[in-house]
């Protein structure tokens, strides 16, 4: 007699389609005009792109402030990645300098 039996096992979870819906068709709305939302406060126009709200008078000016923001970030990180590489570099000639030095105090001993 198995002391762990059949009770203990998950059950199969049945699918939930068309539960909700049943009589009604599927809603198919094109997500794309949700994306670009915009706020009129009296003479301001606000518009949230790319998780900020952005000042703007003009739809082209949203674009341009997000193109810019991510060439921003693009560039953020390529100036991490030299100092790293400036920093690497340096550990190098740090070490290489401190081995020419111990060569030259061997040889003139």
């Amino acid at each position: 007699m198995p002391l762990f039996n059949k009770k203990f096992e998950s059950k199969i979870i049945p699918p939930r389609t068309g539960r909700c819906n049943t009589g009604f068709p599927m809603v198919n709305e094109d997500l794309d005009d949700y994306k670009h939302v915009s706020l009129n406060l009296g003479n301001k126009e606000l518009r949230f792109a790319d998780g900020i709200w952005i000042h703007s008078a003009r739809k082209g000016d949203v674009d341009e402030v997000v193109r810019l923001n991510r060439r921003i970030k693009s560039l953020e990180e390529e100036n991490n990645m030299s100092d790293v590489k400036i920093e690497v570099l340096l550990d190098l000639l740090a070490e290489h300098a401190t081995v020419i030095n111990v060569l030259k105090s061997n040889k003139s001993n």
